[in-house]
């Protein structure tokens, strides 16, 4: 009576080579499975008398399922993310672009991380622990990636018009602008890589970004520091320049001897 069910379960589309070596060893039985004999008769499955392995049969169904749907998760994200590229925005048309996660792929990469985590816990693992754990990793270093790469793009930006373009900040912090012009070359160049290779997975898991990102960070923030002593400085001089932003303050400072460059501020 329980034949047949058990037979439904074993010829099951989840079913892979593994699983049949797994019926083989239960049942003590040598055959040709189904997969490889195309004309294995319902005869040839009554000849398993899989009825006296009922317990066997059905955790093995259990485990074909559940590695089938963690097969067909690792399918979708593998052809998910083949496509994901960097939404590009140019900066004050220098032909620098800035680049961005949107906020789509942002979300799908929160869940893809919760759907791997889940992956982690199962107990059929094992058959994917290597492209489980190799997602995880490679989903890690985007999200880490572009956290410490939107950080430097926001402080980079927010400096190169001082750093750059004013001779005040040039003669003021002589130093911190021949960092920062190292530090320019090393951002356009980390850009210009990302914009070539345009798609976000391959981009942000290349050997050792991480780690630049970081040094350019560290670096950056020692520019940032030096540039608001500075500004700080004149601030406690005349309190009104608290009140004006950071491009502005340095165009007064710039423009001093100037009184018509400065009027309309």
């Amino acid at each position: 009576v329980n034949t047949v069910p058990l037979i439904a379960t074993v010829i099951h589309p989840s079913m892979r080579p593994r699983h049949w070596d797994l019926v083989k060893k239960f049942t003590g039985k040598d055959f040709v499975p189904p997969y490889e004999n195309k004309e294995a008769t319902v005869g040839d499955m009554l000849e398993l008398e899989l009825h006296l392995h009922a317990a066997d049969v059905e955790e093995l169904s259990d485990q074909s399922s559940k590695e089938a749907k963690m097969e067909k998760q690792l399918a979708d994200l593998q052809e998910r993310w083949a496509i994901v590229e960097f939404f590009m925005e140019e900066y004050q048309g220098s032909g620098v672009k800035m680049m961005k996660l949107k906020d789509d792929d942002f979300e799908m990469l929160e869940n893809d991380q919760l759907t791997i985590q889940g992956m982690m816990g199962s107990r059929y693992l094992p058959t994917f622990e290597e492209l489980v754990m190799g997602w995880q990793k490679s989903l890690a270093n985007i999200a880490d990636a572009m956290v410490v790469l939107s950080d430097v793009q926001r402080t980079w930006s927010y400096l190169e018009p001082l750093f750059i373009k004013s001779e005040e900040v040039k003669k003021e912090l002589p130093e911190d602008a021949k960092r920062f012009a190292i530090i320019d070359v090393d951002v356009k160049k980390i850009l210009k890589v990302a914009e070539n290779d345009r798609l976000i997975k391959p981009a942000l898991n290349r050997e050792g970004l991480y780690d630049t990102l970081e040094d350019v960070q560290n670096r950056l923030e020692k520019c940032k520091k030096a540039l608001n002593d500075f500004l700080d400085a004149k601030r406690r001089i005349f309190p009104r320049f608290y009140f004006t932003s950071e491009s502005d303050l340095l165009d007064i400072l710039s423009n001093g001897n100037n009184p018509r460059k400065i009027i309309h501020h």
